[in-house]
C-alpha cells in the first residue's frame, strides 16, 4: 500500500465518526455548565504528541500556550464555560469522554485536532471585558447553523495528504493535492462503509456507519455530486430512523438543505439566478422550472416544524423552498410564514439592476475578492476578481468603453495565478501603473502570496520572490497597503491566522522588508481584517486589526516604526468573533470611524430571529465613532445597527449621491443552509442606517464576499460590485453587477497624484466644502485608500454631493509633506485629477455610457 494510507485511514476513521455538525442536542445530555479547555493542533501526529504528554503530567495550561494554534492558547486554552448539550456532537462526545477520563481524546474539527479537557475553575480573561466572555459564552446556547458542504472534511484530508517539500508554493501542485486528496478519501471511505458491512463478528455499530455514510455524504456535497450526497444522507436516515432516533431531525434538514442546493443547480439558478435569487422576490410568481427536489426539501423542513415549530432557521429554509416553486408567501401554511413585510424596506431611492451578464463580466466562481480600478491607465475602471478554490485562476476584465468588458486574463499574464480569497491594489513602486496583492489561504492552510507588478502595458508579472514578499508563508485573507513612515512609498500590513500577522516596510527599490516583531505588531490571533486610517489625525497611520474569536486591535503609530495596541483603551476590542472590518467617516466630521462585522456558524438561526425582532443572543456587528481624543463610542444601536448580520463580504459608498456613505453587506458561510439575503444600507446624513435592500433589489441570497462601489459606466453613480460564491465547487455563483439607477443628486470624482507622497495617493485628505439648494455650508469629507478589508473601491474618489449642490471650496492635505491645496467654486459632476503641489487641477475628459451597453443620453460629461 502507499505510504500515505495508514495516516490516511486513521483520518478518514476519525472524519467517520466525529466530524459530524448535528445542530440537535442530544436526548438526556447532561444540562451542567462547565468551564472547558481545549487545545488545537495542526496535525493528528501533533495531537497525539500533545495527548502522550498530558497523559504523563504535563500542565494543560502550559501545553496550550506551547502548542495550541487555536485563539484560546494565549489564555492557556480556556474555551469558556459552556453546556455539553448544545455543543456540536464532535465536541459534545468529547467531552462526555472527560466523564471518564481526564481528557478528551482527539477530536477531528474544521481547523486541525482537538483536545478538551474540563477545568477545575473559573479562569480570568485577561483582555476583554468579563460581561463580553459572559456574552460570548451564552452564544454557545445558540443553535449551530447546519454544516453540509463538505469543506471541513476536505480540508482535513488535504492536511493529511502526503506533501512535497514547497508544495505551498507552488499552485499548480497545491491544486493537484486537493483534486487527488479528496478523490483518495472517497474511495477509501466507500471501502472502510463496505469492509464493516461485510463482517459478521464485531460489526461497528449503528451510529459508526450513519456517521460514515454522512461524512461521504458531505465529501459529495462539496464536489457537486449532489445525487450521490443525497443517496448517502439517505442511507445514514434509514439507519437513524431504526437504530439512532435522536439523529433524525438533524439528518431530515440535512436532506432537506441538499435537496434545496439540487434544486438551485439544476435550474441554473447559480448560473443565471436573475430576479430568482433576490429576497424578498420583486415577482412571486417566479419559479424554478424543475420543480421535484424543492418539493422534497419543502417536505422535509415541513416534517421537523411539524415537531419543532419554534426552530426560526428551518423555518426560514422553509420559505425559501417555497420561493423557488413560485408559493411563497402564498402557499406557505401560515404558522411557518415569514411575511415579506419583515424585509420591506421604509425608503426608496430605485431599483438597481444586475447587468453583470449583459456587461461581459460573466464570471462564474467560489468565494472570492475584487479590484476595481484603472489598472489601464485609460481613465476607465477595469474588473479583478480571485477565487479561493485553489485551481481557479483569477480573471482579468478589459473595460471596452461602452458598457461591456473583454476577459483578457491570458493576454493580462494571470492564467497561472490561481486560488485567491482575496486581492488589494496599490502602486507600490510609484510608476504610475496599479498592481496588486493576491492573499490565499484565509480559513485553510498557508499559501503564498503573490505580489503582481503591472508592467504599464495590459500585462503583469509576478514579482513575489523578487520582492522579498516570499519569505513568509501563512493562511491569510486580509492585508491594507499604507505608508507607515511618509515616504513615499506603500508599506504592507498582513493579518495571519494562527501566526504573527505581518508588517513589510517597502525599501523603495522594488523590495520589501519585515518588521513585524521589531514594529510591535506580531501578536498571534485568527486576524480576519485588516484596515489603515490616521485615527488621531497626527499625521501617521495607524492599523485596525479584527480577529476571530478574540480580542481586536488597534495599533498607534508610534512614528518610529513601531505600534502600540491602543483597543481596549480605546473601548474598540468588540466584537469577539470578528470578520470584516472597515474605517469610513460615516458622519461627515473629518474623523475616521470603525465598523467590524460580528461572524459566527451560529448567526443563521440568530439572524432570523433578528428580523422576526424575536429574542436573539448572538453579537451584533459594531460601529464605534470617533470621539477625536483617543477614545470611541459604541453607537451601534444608536443608528440602527444592533442587528445580528452574517457578513463576509462589506463595502461602503455613497449610492443615492446625498455625501454621506452607505453600507453592502454580503452575507453566508461555507453551509448550503446559509442563505440570506445580503444587506443595503442607506446612511441618513449620519444619524442612522436604513435598510433598502428589498426596495433596491440587491438582496442576493447567495454566498457574498469581495464588494466594490464604483461609478462603471463613468455616468454619476455609483454601482455595486460583489463577487458571489461559496466556499465549495458546488456553491459556485456568478457575480453581481448591481447599476444603480441614479437621480437627480449632484457629484463629483477626484483622483489625487502624489509626486513626493506616495504615487497613488492613500492617506491623503479631500475635504469638500458644499451648499445645498442656496442652504447653509456643510462639510463632506473623504480619505483616499480607506476601504473594507473584504471590499476594494477605485482609489479614486466618487464624492455625492447633495441635490442643487455649490461646491465653495474643495482642499486637499497629503500627509507625508503637509500640502495644503484649496481651490475654490469647483464645478460639480465632473472628473478631476489633483496633482500634489499644483495651483490648479485638471478636468478629464469621461464619456458616460449605459453599464450593459448603449450610450447614456443627455448625462454630463
Amino acid at each position: 500500500m502507499p505510504k500515505w494510507h495508514n495516516a490516511l485511514l486513521a483520518l478518514i476513521v476519525s472524519v467517520c465518526t466525529s466530524l459530524v455538525t448535528n445542530a440537535q442536542p442530544i436526548v438526556g445530555a447532561s444540562a451542567q455548565q462547565l468551564q472547558l479547555g481545549i487545545i488545537v493542533t495542526r496535525t493528528f501526529a501533533n495531537a497525539q504528541d500533545v495527548l502522550k504528554k498530558l497523559n504523563a503530567g504535563m500542565d494543560f495550561f502550559v501545553m496550550a500556550r506551547e502548542y495550541s494554534i487555536d485563539p484560546t492558547a494565549g489564555d492557556g486554552g480556556y474555551l469558556g464555560e459552556l453546556n455539553p448539550a448544545n455543543m456540536q456532537p464532535a465536541l459534545r462526545d468529547a467531552v462526555e469522554k472527560i466523564h471518564k477520563e481526564k481528557f478528551s481524546g482527539i477530536v477531528a474539527i474544521p481547523t486541525g485536532y482537538a483536545i478538551l479537557t474540563v477545568l477545575p475553575g473559573p479562569v480570568n480573561w485577561p483582555n476583554l471585558e468579563v460581561r463580553q466572555m459572559e456574552r460570548v459564552a451564552k452564544s454557545g446556547e445558540v443553535r449551530q447553523s447546519i454544516n453540509v458542504d463538505g469543506l471541513s472534511e476536505s480540508d482535513a484530508v488535504f492536511r493529511a495528504f502526503p506533501k512535497p517539500e514547497g508544495w505551498e508554493r507552488d499552485l499548480q501542485q497545491s491544486c493537484e493535492i486537493r483534486q487527488k486528496s479528496r478523490a483518495a478519501a472517497i474511495a477509501q471511505m466507500e471501502r472502510l462503509l463496505a469492509d464493516g458491512d461485510a463482517k459478521t463478528e464485531n460489526r461497528p455499530a449503528p451510529r459508526d456507519f450513519m456517521q460514515g455514510h454522512e461524512a461521504l455524504a458531505q465529501f459529495h456535497a462539496y464536489s457537486g455530486d449532489l445525487d450521490q450526497s443525497i443517496v448517502e444522507w439517505e442511507k445514514a436516515y434509514k439507519i437513524a430512523l431504526s437504530d439512532v432516533p435522536v439523529a433524525i431531525p438533524y439528518l431530515e434538514e440535512a436532506l432537506g438543505v441538499t435537496n434545496l442546493q439540487l434544486a438551485g443547480i439544476e435550474n441554473g439558478a447559480f448560473v443565471n439566478g436573475g430576479d430568482i435569487d433576490l429576497f424578498p422576490p420583486a415577482n412571486p410568481a417566479l419559479r424554478y422550472e424543475k420543480q421535484e427536489h424543492s418539493r422534497i426539501a419543502i417536505q422535509y423542513f415541513q416534517d421537523i416544524l411539524d415537531h419543532q415549530s419554534d426552530d426560526p432557521q428551518v423555518k426560514w429554509l422553509l420559505n425559501l423552498a417555497y420561493v423557488t416553486v413560485g408559493e411563497y408567501p402564498a402557499g406557505v401554511p401560515a404558522k411557518y410564514l415569514i411575511p415579506p413585510s419583515v424585509f420591506a424596506s421604509t425608503e426608496d431611492i430605485g431599483r438597481f439592476k444586475d447587468v453583470a451578464a449583459a456587461a461581459g463580466l460573466n464570471v462564474v466562481g467560489s468565494a472570492g475578492g475584487v479590484l476595481v480600478d484603472d489598472f489601464e491607465n485609460s481613465g476607465l475602471l477595469d474588473v479583478i476578481t480571485s477565487s479561493e478554490a485553489v485551481c481557479d485562476p483569477l480573471h482579468y476584465f478589459h473595460n471596452n468603453g461602452d458598457g461591456t468588458f473583454t476577459d483578457r486574463t491570458a493576454q493580462a499574464g494571470l492564467s497561472d495565478e490561481l486560488g485567491g480569497l482575496n486581492i488589494v491594489e496599490g502602486d507600490y513602486n510609484n510608476d504610475g501603473c496599479m498592481d496588486f496583492l493576491v492573499l490565499r489561504g484565509g480559513w485553510e492552510f498557508g499559501m503564498r502570496m503573490s505580489l503582481m507588478r503591472n508592467n504599464c502595458n495590459g500585462t503583469f508579472t509576478d514579482v513575489t520572490h523578487e520582492s522579498g514578499l516570499d519569505k513568509a508563508v501563512f493562511p491569510t485573507q486580509t492585508a491594507v497597503w499604507a505608508d507607515i513612515d511618509n515616504d513615499g512609498y506603500l508599506d504592507l500590513f498582513v493579518g495571519a491566522e494562527h501566526q504573527p500577522s505581518h508588517l513589510f516596510r517597502n525599501k523603495g527599490d522594488g523590495t520589501f522588508e519585515d518588521i513585524s516583531h521589531a514594529a510591535g505588531i506580531d501578536k498571534i490571533a485568527q486576524t480576519k481584517g485588516v484596515a489603515a486610517a490616521d485615527f488621531d489625525k497626527d499625521g501617521y497611520v495607524d492599523f485596525y486589526v479584527s480577529n476571530f474569536n478574540g480580542a481586536n486591535f488597534l495599533y498607534h503609530n508610534n512614528h518610529d516604526l513601531t505600534f502600540t495596541d491602543i483597543a481596549k483603551e480605546a473601548g474598540v476590542q468588540e466584537p469577539y468573533s470578528s470578520f470584516a472590518t472597515m474605517v469610513f467617516d460615516y458622519d461627515n466630521d473629518g474623523w475616521p470611524d470603525i465598523f467590524v462585522a460580528s461572524y459566527s456558524n451560529l448567526t443563521v438561526d440568530q439572524q432570523v430571529r433578528s428580523y422576526l425582532g424575536i429574542p436573539f443572543t448572538a453579537e451584533t456587528s459594531k460601529l464605534f465613532r470617533n470621539l477625536h481624543d483617543g477614545a470611541f463610542r459604541d453607537v451601534t444601536a444608536d443608528v440602527g445597527l444592533d442587528k445580528v448580520y452574517m457578513p463576509m463580504g462589506a463595502g461602503f459608498g455613497d449610492v443615492d449621491n446625498d455625501g454621506y456613505l452607505d453600507i453592502y453587506l454580503g452575507m453566508g458561510n461555507p453551509s448550503f443552509a446559509s442563505l440570506l439575503p445580503h444587506v443595503l444600507l442607506r446612511n441618513d446624513q449620519g444619524k442612522r442606517f436604513v435598510d433598502i435592500s428589498a426596495s433596491s433589489g440587491t438582496g442576493e441570497l447567495h454566498k457574498g464576499h469581495g464588494v466594490s462601489f464604483a461609478d462603471l459606466g463613468r455616468s454619476g453613480s455609483e454601482d455595486i460590485v460583489t463577487v458571489t460564491g461559496g466556499a465549495v465547487p458546488a456553491d459556485r455563483h456568478s457575480m453581481r453587477v448591481f447599476r444603480n439607477p441614479g437621480n437627480g443628486n449632484n457629484w463629483i470624482n477626484v483622483r489625487l497624484k502624489g509626486v513626493k507622497s506616495n504615487r497613488s495617493a492613500v492617506g491623503a485628505e479631500i475635504k469638500l466644502t458644499v451648499e445645498n439648494d442656496g442652504g447653509a455650508a456643510r462639510t463632506i469629507f473623504r480619505t483616499i485608500g480607506e476601504k473594507s478589508s473584504f471590499g476594494s473601491n477605485p482609489l479614486e474618489e466618487h464624492i455625492g454631493l447633495g441635490h442643487g449642490a455649490r461646491i465653495k471650496s474643495l482642499e486637499t492635505y497629503w500627509p507625508a509633506t503637509r500640502t495644503r491645496q484649496v481651490f475654490e467654486n469647483v464645478s460639480t459632476d465632473q472628473f478631476i485629477v489633483v496633482k500634489e503641489f499644483d495651483s490648479s487641477y485638471t478636468k478629464l475628459d469621461r464619456r458616460p455610457v449605459q453599464l450593459g451597453g448603449a450610450a447614456v443620453a443627455g448625462v454630463q460629461k
